[in-house]
């Protein structure tokens, strides 16, 4: 993967908001992918120079599920949500959705504090005995629920309209 100067980043966002281009036509110019340019814009827009820098981090798995919750309560994109926090790559929210829906970001009791931590693939094959576990399998029966109910009143409508059209009209 290619890197890129804060100067260089600063110059394509800088173009972006003097109304130089959309960023499809400033990544032809650049030569660069058009997700990278709305990327910096946002982080440009939220956090100043400060998110065009390079940064280093490691997020805990509190922090993962924090960002996760309020992806889902607000229904923001991983860039979205990647912006707000100020995480580099929104690509890596993906990977945390992934992990959290195949049981592998789980919470373990040490001590009295409760430790957050993802589980390595190749240990995911023992099941997930997890507050987000049963969390995520009441949500997932609720979801289940939902869509059958959602699909009988369409069955009933139709049923209703069918009958409805069906039925012999008087004419006088």
């Amino acid at each position: 993967m290619r890197k890129y100067e804060t100067d260089f980043k600063l110059k394509v966002v800088q173009s972006f908001l003097a109304g130089e281009g959309g960023a499809k036509l400033l990544a032809r110019r650049w030569s660069i992918p058009e997700e990278k340019v709305r990327t910096w814009v946002n982080h440009y827009r939220l956090h100043g120079i400060e998110g065009l820098r390079p940064k280093r981090s490691a997020y805990s798995a509190q922090f993962k599920l924090q960002v996760l919750a309020h992806q889902d309560r607000e229904q923001l994109s991983s860039r979205q949500v990647a912006a707000l926090y100020d995480i580099r790559n929104p690509n890596q929210i993906v990977v945390w959705r992934r992990n959290l829906d195949q049981g592998r970001l789980q919470a373990r009791a040490s001590g009295e504090q409760e430790q957050l931590k993802i589980k390595p693939e190749r240990r995911s094959a023992a099941p997930p005995s997890t507050i987000v576990a049963d969390t995520q399998k009441t949500l997932r029966e609720e979801n289940d629920r939902l869509r059958a109910e959602v699909a009988y009143l369409k069955k009933l409508q139709a049923l209703i309209r069918s009958k409805r059209s069906a039925a012999p009209t008087k004419r006088v």
